[in-house]
């Protein structure tokens, strides 16, 4: 996974979030709530996939706009993200 803003790669390992591996490995990103009611860790999926685990506060408009959480997202391959 690529934070485009930061310029840094970040490697996710099965079975965790985004937030998750990127705090392990030092990137500071926005959260709150890490379960993804509050929205705080907004990111922008520039490219590849990201699964969310539901329900979460995302409306409509923001998915199609790429929004994703990444207090709940898992990346489905490489993925790139960056501030909204």
């Amino acid at each position: 996974m690529r934070f485009r803003d930061e310029g840094r790669t970040v490697l996710v390992p099965a079975g965790r979030s985004i937030l998750e591996a990127a705090t392990a490995q030092g990137l500071a990103l926005a959260h709150s709530c890490t379960v993804g009611g509050c929205g705080t860790c907004r990111l922008r999926l520039v490219s590849g996939q990201v699964a969310m685990d539901e329900p979460n506060c995302l409306s409509a408009e923001e998915r199609a706009l790429g929004l994703v959480l990444v207090c709940v997202g898992r990346p489905l391959g490489p993925v790139e993200l960056a501030r909204p």
